[in-house]
């Protein structure tokens, strides 16, 4: 009988363990399994352009506090839009929860985006639009709003006899195209000015030759705006270079530490600021509360604001130009 009572619990020490044991198994995996999987997929990975690094660290930090699993896969320029379907593509194979895009066009991108829809993965889009709205939620700066205070702080500044020169960025993108729509109506009547429109296709070298030949064809140009980072650092060096910063009135578009400078030289009279953390870290946090189920709104404005050299001084707007980032 006491063997038989030695065996007995044995046994049922040996069931304890295997249940308990497989209990942890499975709690572990279930642990492992609720980890959301997210990929984004910025129009590029720039480590020369302050928006992007900044609207990358946000979305890090937000992976981070959400406990979200953040692949980062980026062509190494905006306008390399094969590389971008090319990352769709290998993005979904990976079958994550969702996946965040920053479409470099509206058109090109269109397609391959509705592949991820299809396949049953969330889309949520950052700083872009498609051609469809195959998205579940958007986070952007309201680009016609911040093209509006563009032009109505040019209103207000108007020096006779206009002549408008626009340096733009990718022309088939989002963000080019309602940045302009947005200046056009803060100018008005007065758009009638704009003798001309380059784009430099996201790239610093060609919005310096681009603007420079723009203001070889319009020499009488005294007025001159750069639509994002890109376009207006290299517009501004052109204009500083030709020694044309006094005759030029000009307004940029993003606030990299470059264009402070050129704000603070006066290079620039006005830039507008974006929220490109905000916006990487509204991103993520925004697709895990998709994914929870709630509600959320069509789409969320990350914001902007128009910066002066006689405001960019005050507490607000530091806050605005050094966002804290670490």
């Amino acid at each position: 009988m006491k063997n038989n009572g030695k065996y007995i619990v044995g046994l049922i020490i040996l069931i304890l363990v295997l249940v308990f044991g497989a209990g942890i198994i499975i709690v572990n995996r279930s642990s492992t399994a609720r980890r959301i999987q997210v990929v984004y997929i910025p129009k590029a990975r720039d480590d020369a352009n302050d928006f992007w690094t900044s609207l990358l660290k946000g979305a890090q930090m937000a992976a981070n506090e959400y406990d979200v699993d953040l692949t980062i896969l980026a062509p190494d320029s905006e306008q390399d839009f094969e590389a971008q379907v090319r990352y769709i593509d290998e993005a979904i194979a990976m079958n994550p929860n969702a996946i965040i895009l920053s479409p470099s066009s509206k058109s090109e991108i269109t397609e391959a985006a509705n592949r991820i829809v299809v396949a049953g993965i969330r889309l949520v889009l950052i700083d872009s639009e498609l051609d469809q709205n195959l998205q579940s939620i958007v986070i952007e700066t309201d680009n016609v709003a911040a093209g509006r205070k563009m032009g109505e702080f040019i209103l207000t500044h108007l020096p006779e006899n206009p002549v408008i020169g626009v340096v733009s960025h990718v022309k088939s993108s989002s963000t080019a195209q309602e940045r302009y729509q947005g200046l056009c109506e803060g100018l008005g009547d007065e758009k009638e000015h704009i003798v001309g429109t380059v784009y430099c296709d996201s790239n610093y070298e060609k919005a310096y030759n681009r603007t420079k030949a723009l203001l070889e064809e319009h020499p009488d140009i005294n007025i001159l705006v750069g639509l994002n980072e890109y376009s207006a650092i290299g517009a501004g060096k052109a204009v500083r270079d030709l020694g044309l910063s006094d005759s030029i009135l000009m307004v940029g578009f993003d606030s990299s530490i470059e264009e402070v400078q050129m704000l603070e030289e006066g290079v620039f009279n006005a830039i507008i600021v974006q929220k490109p953390f905000n916006m990487g870290y509204l991103g993520v946090e925004n697709t895990v509360l998709l994914l929870r189920g709630e509600i959320l709104p069509e789409m969320v404005d990350s914001g902007s604001e128009l910066i002066t050299k006689e405001n960019m001084y005050t507490d607000e707007n530091q806050k605005f130009l050094f966002p804290f980032l670490d």
